[in-house]
């Protein structure tokens, strides 16, 4: 077996397989192809939601069937093609998930088209697993692979005991959604570390509309912002400015540390979609996603380029300046009243230090298991989650699914630690080093927003974190394929030059 040079700590990051050991060229193949009679199954597949959405509409006749029918039709389609080719369905539906929010109907109830998404990636996510366990192509999960199991069995007594089950469950769905979609991301990643690529293009594809949606909104339909600030607040195609700003904050980090790996029309591309993404943070005039990209991008220009950090911060000063509205949404953050003298209702620090103190004694009524998942907003008169994950974690989950939200973040933590010191160190090539710092920088930016913001539940944004959280873990654990720069392939001359802060670049692993 060939491996990257060890490091004086004895680092090292394996690339090519045991030669005893079958290589799994297709991860996909562990289902069945699909024969003559898949046809007949796509057809009925399709009818069936059809059918479905007809009957929908006869009892509920204001339903806009163009969403509904829409909506079933496209999830039997996917459905067919995660059963067949699952890589394919889960690229699909990173590619699809950041245009749904938008996509509701007051008439739907629960039943809305990211909700079906998410039962569908659940659905077809654990019968991919099951199939890959039976047929003996799984691979050993990492200590956070079992994190993230922990993380949702130490929620269920949660569930169990809540004083709301209804909303509980839909919770637990998600979150289940969160640790299947990771545990499939992880084992195809553990397959060939290159899978990572097809992840990022993915989730490229997915900055599409909310992009387009938020520019729209800034120049012709934005509405004032219901939280009293007296500012138009940009949520793209998601449910809420904060959601949409954690959400970019996180893609334009890893979209920043790709831009030196690529060829000149892929620098072009991803600088393009980087810049318009962090234009419409600004939009989104969520001050704690500011602070956390702020540091986020202080990491990553420490490790990458020094010189980075002081224009990063006179950059931050400019934008405070310059960008209308920026200044006095700084100036209010602790505000109680909003531009038009109204109260102001859950945009400030304020108001949130208020809002912990009257619900931090909830923990009392049940200490092991919690309140239940999610259901903080249902004893109190604002109907507001707690906007703070730690507080949310032991006041929904107890003593029980606190330790094991604590679990899941001191693993991940330590796998970003393991992989910082492999940069740091030169053990990983150019390419896998710039994105993992890349990836340590979102996801350090996005826990910064664990204090003040409602991140725990937040399940579109852990769909991509999981991208991050399986390629830091990977390289930490992984021991097959785990290099997104194959041996075979001589390393490019734009890899062979000199890293950008001046350190001598170690020879091409695997190269004699």
């Amino acid at each position: 077996m060939t491996t990257i040079p060890t490091s004086p700590s004895g680092d090292r990051v394996s690339v090519r397989a045991e030669e005893s050991t079958p290589r799994v060229d297709d991860p996909a193949e562990d289902v069945p192809k699909p024969g003559p009679g898949s046809v007949f199954v796509v057809i009925g597949a399709i009818l069936s939601g059809l059918a479905a959405a007809f009957v929908f509409q006869s009892l509920s006749p204001d339903t806009p069937f163009v969403i509904l029918g829409g909506t079933l039709l496209t999830a039997a389609v996917l459905g067919v093609i995660g059963l067949y080719r699952y890589q394919w369905f889960l690229l699909i539906t990173l590619a699809i998930r950041p245009s749904l929010d938008d996509l509701i109907a007051d008439q739907f109830g629960t039943f809305q088209p990211s909700a079906i998404l998410g039962i569908l990636a659940i659905g077809v996510t654990a019968l991919h697993l099951i199939s890959r366990k039976l047929t003996g192509n799984w691979q050993r999960m990492t200590p956070l692979g079992l994190a993230f199991c922990g993380f949702f069995l130490l929620f269920v007594p949660s569930f169990i005991t809540s004083v709301d089950r209804g909303v509980s469950q839909a919770a637990m769905f998600g979150l289940a959604s969160v640790v299947l979609l990771y545990l499939a991301m992880e084992q195809h990643m553990l397959d060939d570390g290159r899978f990572l690529f097809k992840l990022l293009a993915a989730s490229g594809l997915g900055m599409v509309v909310p992009v387009i949606t938020g520019f729209v909104q800034f120049f012709f339909t934005g509405t004032l912002d219901p939280g009293g600030s007296g500012l138009v607040r940009i949520d793209g195609s998601f449910a809420h400015p904060n959601t949409f700003a954690t959400y970019l904050t996180f893609v334009v980090l890893i979209a920043i540390s790709i831009i030196p790996t690529v060829e000149v029309k892929q620098k072009l591309v991803v600088l393009t979609a980087a810049s318009l993404g962090g234009f419409l943070l600004i939009a989104t005039f969520a001050r704690g996603a500011w602070a956390s990209f702020l540091i986020g991008s202080l990491v990553m220009a420490a490790r990458i380029n020094r010189k980075l950090v002081l224009v990063i911060i006179a950059g931050s000063f400019a934008v405070a300046a310059a960008v209308p509205g920026v200044g006095d949404r700084l100036a209010n953050l602790t505000a109680t009243t909003g531009a038009n003298g109204g109260v102001k209702t859950d945009d400030s620090l304020g108001w949130r230090i208020g809002y912990w103190q009257k619900i931090t004694p909830f923990f009392n009524r049940n200490p092991v298991s919690g309140l239940g998942i999610d259901a903080t907003k249902t004893q109190t008169v604002e109907f507001k989650d707690p906007h703070n994950s730690f507080l949310q974690a032991f006041l929904e989950g107890g003593v029980i699914g606190g330790t094991g939200f604590m679990i899941l973040l001191g693993v991940a933590t330590y796998a970003g630690y393991k992989t910082w010191v492999k940069a740091r160190k030169n053990v990983l090539d150019y390419q896998t080093k710039l994105i993992s710092v890349g990836a340590i920088a979102g996801l350090l930016s996005v826990a910064a927003q664990l204090i003040t913001e409602n991140v725990l539940l937040n399940t579109i944004v852990w769909w991509y974190l999981n991208i991050a959280f399986a390629h830091l873990a990977v390289l930490t654990w992984g021991s097959r394929n785990t290099a997104i720069t194959p041996e075979e392939q001589p390393t490019p001359d734009f890899e062979r030059r000199a890293l950008p802060h001046g350190e001598r670049r170690e020879p091409a692993e695997g190269v004699l």
